[in-house]
Parts: C-alpha cells; sequence; structure tokens
C-alpha cells in the first residue's frame, strides 16, 4: 500500500509580468484519489502543477501533507516532451538513464546493470511498450512518446503523481492502458493530479474511481462530483464567461 499525501493551498497567487495567472486560491486535495483538474485553455491548469511541483514561484502557501509511512516519491508527466528525432537514444536507454542517473557509456559496467535493465522492461511493460524499447526516440509516434514518459514516471513507485493532460496524443488502446494505470494507482493510494481537457474520459474515469472534478480558471472555480461539477449549465456558464474575459482583456490591449 502507498501513502499518498494531502495537498493543501493556502492564498495561493501567481503572475507572469502584469498578467494574473492564479488569484488567491485556497483548496485541498484529498489524499489518496483521483482529482481531475478541467478548464478553458489560458486558465492556470499547468501553472497550479509546476506550482505544486514547487516548479514556478508563486505567492502563498502549499503544503503536502505526508503520512509518516510515505517515501514521499513524486513522478511527473509532462504535457508534451520534444525529443530531437535524430538523437541517437532508445527508449530502453532513456529508461535507465532515469533509473540509474549514470552516463550511458557506464550503464552496462555497473553491478546494478541487470536489475536496472529488468526494472526498465518491467516499467515499459506496464504501459504496453516493452516491445518498443530498442526503438529511438524520434521513432515513436506522439502517443508512443507520451507512454513511454508514463514509464518514467512510475519506475520508482511514486506516491504522488502529476499528469498534465497525459492522453495527448495517444491512440485509442494507449488511453485504455493510462486510464487502467490511474485507477490502479489510486487503488493502491497514490494521490494522483491530471489535468484533462475530455469530459467524457474524465466522466469514464471516476465512475470507478474515488476522487474529485476540480475546475480551475484563474481560481478554483468548482470541485466536487461529477454529478456536481460537469452539468451542463456549469459547463455553458465556465466557458462563456471565460470567452467574455478573453474579449474584454484584448479590448483592454488594443
Amino acid at each position: 500500500m502507498k501513502h499518498g499525501p494531502e495537498i493543501e493551498l493556502c492564498g495561493v497567487a501567481l503572475r507572469y509580468g502584469q498578467q494574473p495567472v492564479l488569484s488567491e486560491m485556497n483548496h485541498r486535495f484529498r489524499a489518496g484519489q483521483c482529482h481531475l483538474i478541467m478548464g478553458p485553455n489560458g486558465g492556470g491548469k499547468t501553472s497550479l502543477l509546476r506550482s505544486i511541483m514547487g516548479l514556478t514561484p508563486f505567492d502563498g502557501k502549499i503544503t503536502l501533507h505526508w503520512p509518516s509511512e510515505a517515501k514521499r516519491r513524486i513522478g511527473y508527466v509532462p504535457q508534451k516532451a520534444l525529443f530531437e528525432s535524430s538523437l541517437p537514444i532508445s527508449v530502453l536507454d532513456f529508461m535507465l538513464l532515469n533509473i540509474s542517473r549514470a552516463p550511458l557509456f557506464l550503464q552496462k559496467w555497473l553491478p546494478s546493470y541487470a536489475s536496472h535493465q529488468a526494472l526498465a522492461y518491467q516499467t515499459l511493460a506496464r504501459v504496453g511498450m516493452e516491445q518498443r524499447a530498442h526503438l529511438r526516440l524520434g521513432q515513436l509516434s506522439g502517443g508512443e512518446l507520451q507512454r513511454v514518459m508514463f514509464a518514467q514516471a512510475l519506475w520508482h513507485e511514486p506516491e504522488l503523481l502529476i499528469l498534465d493532460e497525459p492522453a495527448t496524443g495517444m491512440d485509442e488502446q494507449g488511453v485504455q492502458y493510462l486510464e487502467q494505470l490511474m485507477a490502479q494507482l489510486v487503488a493502491q493510494g497514490v494521490t494522483l493530479l491530471a489535468v484533462h481537457h475530455d469530459i467524457s474520459a474524465v466522466k469514464r474515469i471516476l465512475q470507478h474511481t474515488p476522487g474529485q472534478v476540480h475546475v480551475v480558471n484563474r481560481a478554483m472555480v468548482d470541485s466536487g462530483s461529477v454529478q456536481q461539477v460537469l452539468s451542463v449549465d456549469k459547463l455553458e456558464r465556465l466557458f462563456q464567461h471565460h470567452s467574455q474575459q478573453r474579449l474584454f482583456e484584448r479590448g483592454k490591449a488594443a
């Protein structure tokens, strides 16, 4: 059993230059649940994830309340990973670099090489990519690369997993692997935060997985169950308000 943290936001605010991104956000993400974050583009969803990981300066306070038994391991999958197509590094090499943190030319000389390689294959199998291990990263499709990024976030058995639109570019099979893994991880006690844009997928994921939907548009607009948050009238009001807000800002800039 894993021991994911509760995440507490107190007065969290963030701006880029003069542009406010997040405003006075006070919220708690419950431990050991699946938290799916939705909202319009430019609403601050990615900035919120980066703030929780300490990758972006912000005002206010973010506290991860780890249980005493927790190993405090965090996994992260970015929205899109870019690799030079000619880069001579295979999927297996990429996994080994993440696991050992040693240069590739030293890998085979490490006493732990065999165990690291076994772990790499085992983790790739969890996302259905073990058969692609010897392909170069540049040979993968966007969805396959996203699965590899998911694998690199899993090898160390994280207790907090943060995903920024993890299904980007994935085919139907990849989405199935992703959603099954998300359910398994939450069942094991992982706290999972994921930005997601697909309402149908959000409903499907939370049908069998304990968690909540959180709507972010520069603040925490709404939070609760699928039934509470994803009603048609609420979504229409949110996106209509966002469109009017963007038009107002463009008018001010002009």
